[in-house]
């Protein structure tokens, strides 16, 4: 979505109106993660309910490490003669090419339903997002959740937005919510597989998914429900907008260190310490 704005920046108005409402996102996961990661660290409170959660629910909605492994059986064809084709060709090459094979697999799966979900979803999410946008924090939190969960994706339904933004039809405070709301919307692609495992790491899986969900609602409650710090996203990002609209410099640094750089030094800390 900070990338869709960018796609505005020949006029400053509008620009400085989608840049905001597209880092309002940003500034939001930022402070989640400065708050609740340290928290998490020195509690374990998310790996230990989400592990509750899972135990509780393993044999519910599919998950059950005695079922049937359904996915497995229907795919066992494809990954026999994918055997078959890369057995002779010995280890370890056999199995790197049956790896590179999954992937691409997993990949154009992926590719082809997102594509096919905002085909027959957008413009429903588009509707939802008109109708429940601007009615109140609660009604953008969860419009932004069912948009997001009805299109798969949250990139989607945070740059549907961003044009409305943009032309003034929704003001920052209206869109702020909604991009809340998207972060939990996105847990549900998680969820769903999860709920589609079997075998032994089906409650594992589980749990992973579960933790994405909680990450997000706890930021929800914890940065929305605090006053002084549900106006920090909104300050950041008003902020920064108005110097990215006087000067391009301020966007193109945003993105590149928000995305590129900060990731890229802690993945190099993390891996020296």
């Amino acid at each position: 979505n900070t990338l869709v704005s960018v796609g505005m920046i020949r006029n400053k108005d509008d620009f400085r109106r989608a840049f905001a409402a597209a880092t309002v996102h940003d500034f939001f996961n930022l402070i989640a993660v400065a708050i609740l990661l340290p928290l998490e660290v020195a509690t374990g409170f998310l790996q230990r309910i989400s592990g509750w959660l899972a135990d509780a629910l393993t044999g519910v909605g599919g998950v059950d490490t005695d079922s049937v492994d359904v996915v497995g059986a229907a795919t066992a064809p494809l990954k026999e003669l994918v055997g078959f084709l890369t057995e002779p060709l010995g280890v370890p090459w056999g199995g790197v090419i049956t790896i590179v094979v999954g992937v691409a697999l997993i990949l154009v799966s992926i590719t082809f339903i997102g594509k096919v979900l905002k085909v027959l979803m957008v413009g429903q999410a588009k509707k939802v997002l008109h109708a429940a946008i601007g009615r109140g924090p609660l009604s953008g939190i969860a419009s932004g959740t069912v948009v997001t969960a009805i299109v798969q994706s949250s990139s989607t339904a945070t740059s549907l937005m961003i044009p409305l933004a943009g032309s003034g039809t929704f003001s920052l405070r209206q869109v702020y919510p909604f991009t809340i709301g998207s972060n939990i919307g996105t847990t549900a692609t998680a969820l769903l597989a999860a709920l589609g495992l079997s075998g032994v790491d089906a409650s594992v899986g589980l749990q992973v998914a579960l933790v994405h969900l909680l990450f997000n609602v706890t930021a929800m409650v914890l940065i929305f429900g605090i006053p002084f710090l549900r106006t920090i996203p909104i300050k950041g990002a008003t902020w920064l907008a108005n110097r990215s609209a006087e000067n391009k410099f301020f966007a193109a640094l945003w993105v590149l260190g928000v995305f590129v750089v900060v990731p890229g030094l802690l993945i190099l800390v993390t891996t020296i310490f």
